[in-house]
């Protein structure tokens, strides 16, 4: 939205066209007035002219100038001709000179920024001139009237018009300079603040040029109160492309600086020489890294851009306190043009001038010192670019230093993933996380009791395809992407990159030179297995025992799921090894782990078996258990905290409550190599609970609710009216619950993004203790089914569903506190 800005009235064209003709035809007859006395040659010209009174006026002053050679006429003469010239210029500016091209003009700003200040002068001189004038016939007794009376011509028509105009244009002049004013003063606050991208340079104050195409602009501002629209963050290769930067101050030697480094090739414009320009753009241009191109007024842009094959565009000489500041008109055309090229372009402190702004960016370092491929940006749409600044630094700091090189060895598993060029990773970007797969038929450890059958060849990788088992990589990779620490991915070897992708094989992997503490003084002590629950997600919830455990364990063998805030407990000597759950592996990356397990125990380490939740709620706790007793270890349990109750209740939702649900039930939607499980039937009573079904949330949705006895089913159909909560990353800043009923929560899930580990429940403990409360839901009263969706209605509000997200304040006041 531009300031509004009224244009000169249009009586003031008029007068002007008006006082052009007759103050010409005074000049004239000032020139040749000698020649029109008596009976001169000139003399038929003027009779209109010498039937009035006004033929004295000559023989008064004229005739004795001419005479004595004062030159009075002609100097009359050429102030006439300067006035009728400043009366063409105003009217060329007003009306002629705004319109563009092609024919477009702006309706908010059409006239000249200078059309004001020539007007004024003109009118200032007329006014001026016949103020002159009556002085002279003050002086003289007004004996040089003629006709008219003392205030009636010259009165009204040249002094008293010419006055209002300048008044009126001195209005218009007043206000540009006010903007002007007000640009510095925003200047001097903002003066930082312009150049917040990959690198920031503060800019030099200089005064403003009165270069016309290049003055302060002006009237296009924008204002701040004006809602945007998103910005549609992208990252940008601009490698090999053309780039045009209009401008030669500090902030184009840093845009050019930041498209060579993204390899485009830069061409830097200007109407100053090369000589003239800051040092960084001088030395770039003479190393060859940029081209440089003298600009000229009235440029053509349109032939620039296409002659030199322009994929951007970038103008830097409109940023505040810039010298030789472009205008708001020319910025406009510029932004036409390019529009209408269909080039991206972005003006300085013009944004809705701009198809695309700079962001405030962060590079991390990589391995070996060198730049990695992560680089964190943030915008603020054009609105707040220290702002921006900051917010970026905030994130810098609260992110490891050596995430750039987890990026890069994410990106080196996405290379090895991808053995043949199939697949892309956008290719399988809306599988959810952990949708089913099939699984592969890898014998159990903690059933078949010996290692002698895992010696075979594991047949179903023969059976599958390439393209599966490069989907299968690729979906690991993201596993991995979500659920590794950040530090771990980041010191990951190459051989380990290998590693990770490698399907589980008996062999056991050697440790890595890893100084352990069972080593210490060269005496070996008896090893020892203990298996602990890392609770629902926070630090804060983990017991004292597990804590302890994890100080001091020499290797720890660690569940995907367990979250990267409680291995960040770890110390950095300790050898930790995360579960390998490739999709489809469950059981051979289970039997890796009761290997590494029983092998760092026999070699007299203190391994720590660390699961999600408790080890014995859907952990296979028991089958480890066995599994060590059969090889010579008797396991130590150090119980977690269950998410299967802590979830529920991070989110207000109680598990059982009286009036509401008097048991509860606790199930998982994953059975043994991923097979289906029967489900308990409805109970209005009771509270279902379910650990590993977010996967598969249409086929359990299809199981509860159908009509006929469904063979999953072991009981009565539940009602599509119930309530639901799907809840996420419980105890994390980031927890979320998603609650609806059972007949939309699918459709509700398929509009929100994904965040795992997730749980589900089931009942009308879901809305019990929202708001006011309904504890009465099995009261009599309540028991009919219009009662019952009344009650759901009443709770959703009309919608489909509702989001809950982060934790309670109490609860984060207290997690933060243990932190």
């Amino acid at each position: 939205m531009q300031i509004k800005d009224k244009r000169p009235p249009t009586w003031i064209s008029w007068w002007m066209a008006f006082s052009a003709v007759i103050v010409t035809w005074d000049a004239a007859y000032c020139f040749y007035r000698p020649r029109s006395f008596g009976e001169g040659d000139l003399a038929w010209i003027w009779k209109p002219y010498n039937l009035f009174q006004y033929s004295l006026v000559d023989y008064l002053y004229g005739q004795p100038g001419v005479d004595s050679g004062d030159g009075f006429t002609n100097a009359q003469a050429l102030m006439n001709v300067i006035e009728v010239i400043l009366a063409l210029e105003y009217l060329y500016l007003r009306h002629t000179s705004p319109r563009t091209s092609n024919k477009t003009s702006n309706p908010a700003h059409s006239y000249h920024a200078h059309a004001p200040l020539v007007g004024f002068a003109g009118a200032l001189m007329t006014a001026s001139k016949t103020a002159l004038y009556f002085l002279q016939e003050y002086f003289c007794q007004w004996c040089m009237v003629g006709h008219n009376t003392r205030f009636t011509f010259w009165t009204f028509t040249w002094l008293l018009v010419p006055s209002i105009v300048c008044i009126v244009l001195g209005r218009f002049i007043s206000q540009a300079l006010m903007r002007d004013t007000a640009d510095q003063i925003a200047y001097l606050e903002h003066s930082t603040t312009q150049l917040s991208s990959s690198s920031s340079t503060p800019i030099e104050k200089t005064p403003s040029s009165t270069n016309p195409e290049f003055d302060q602009a002006e009237s296009d501002a924008f204002s701040s109160h004006t809602p945007h629209p998103a910005a549609l963050p992208l990252t940008f290769h601009p490698r090999d492309l053309n780039v045009f930067i209009i401008g030669s101050n500090r902030l184009a030697a840093t845009r050019a600086s930041t498209f060579l480094e993204a390899g485009a090739k830069v061409t830097i414009a200007s109407t100053t020489s090369l000589t003239n320009s800051v040092a960084e753009i001088q030395h770039i241009v003479e190393v060859g890294k940029a081209q440089y191109k003298p600009l000229e007024r009235n440029q053509n842009w349109s032939s620039i851009f296409s002659a030199l094959e322009v994929s951007l565009v970038c103008v830097t000489d409109t940023l505040i306190g810039s010298q030789f500041r472009r205008s708001a008109s020319s910025a406009k055309t510029i932004y036409e043009t390019c529009s209408s090229l269909r080039i991206p372009v972005n003006i300085s402190d013009q944004p809705l001038y701009s198809t695309y702004t700079f962001p405030s960016v962060h590079r991390f370092i990589g391995q070996n010192g060198e730049s990695s491929n992560l680089q964190v940006a943030v915008t603020t749409n054009g609105q707040g670019c220290r702002l921006a600044g900051r917010i970026k630094r905030e994130i810098v700091s609260r992110l490891p230093t050596n995430m750039g090189a987890a990026v890069d060895n994410v990106g080196k598993l996405r290379s090895k993933a991808k053995a043949t060029p199939r697949l892309s990773e956008e290719e399988i970007s809306d599988i959810p996380l952990n949708s089913p797969v099939a699984q592969l038929h890898t014998p159990s450890l903690s059933r078949v009791g010996s290692a002698e059958m895992l010696s075979k060849p594991v047949e179903d990788l023969e059976e599958i395809s390439e393209e599966e088992q490069q989907l299968r990589r690729m979906r690991w990779v993201h596993q991995m992407s979500e659920y590794y620490s950040f530090e771990h991915l980041a010191r990951l070897k190459e051989d380990e990159l290998d590693q990770a992708l490698a399907t589980w094989s008996t062999s056991v992997p050697s440790p890595n030179g890893v100084t352990l503490r069972h080593h210490e003084n060269g005496v070996a002590r008896k090893g020892k297995i203990l298996l602990i629950g890392s609770g629902p997600g926070h630090p804060g919830l983990l017991t004292v025992a597990a804590h302890h455990a994890l100080k001091t364990a020499t290797l720890i063998l660690s569940d995907k799921l367990v979250p990267s805030e409680i291995l960040a407990l770890i110390p950095s000597t300790t050898k930790l090894h995360i579960a390998k759950k490739f999709p489809g592996n469950a059981e051979g990356a289970q039997n890796e782990m009761m290997e590494l397990a029983l092998d760092g125990a026999q070699k007299g380490e203190i391994v720590v078996r660390l699961k999600q939740g408790d080890p014995f709620v859907y952990g296979r706790g028991g089958e480890e258990v066995l599994y060590f007793r059969e090889n010579g270890f008797e396991s130590t349990v150090i119980p977690g905290i269950s998410s299967a109750l802590a979830a529920p209740l991070m989110m207000n939702i109680p598990v059982t409550q009286r009036g509401v649900s008097e048991s509860l039930v606790l199930c998982t939607g994953v059975g043994r190599q991923g097979k289906s499980v029967k489900l308990p039937g409805y109970i209005k009573s009771r509270s279902l609970i379910m650990l590993m079904g977010v996967a598969r949330i249409n086929q359990i949705i299809e199981t509860l609710t159908s009509e006929d006895q469904h063979e999953g089913r072991d009981g009565e159909k539940y009602p599509g009216y119930l309530p639901i909560g799907i809840i996420e990353r419980a105890s994390s800043p980031d927890q979320r619950i998603i609650v609806s009923t059972l007949n939309k929560i699918e459709n509700s899930l398929k509009k929100l993004d994904e965040r795992p580990p997730g749980m589900i429940i089931v009942g009308w403990s879901v809305l019990c203790l929202e708001g006011k409360g309904r504890v009465d839901i099995l009261d009599k009263e309540n028991q009919s089914i219009e009662n019952e969706q009344q009650i759901v209605n009443e709770w959703l509000n009309g919608k489909e569903y509702k989001v809950n997200e982060g934790l309670q304040q109490g609860w984060k006041e207290i997690l933060d506190e243990i932190q």
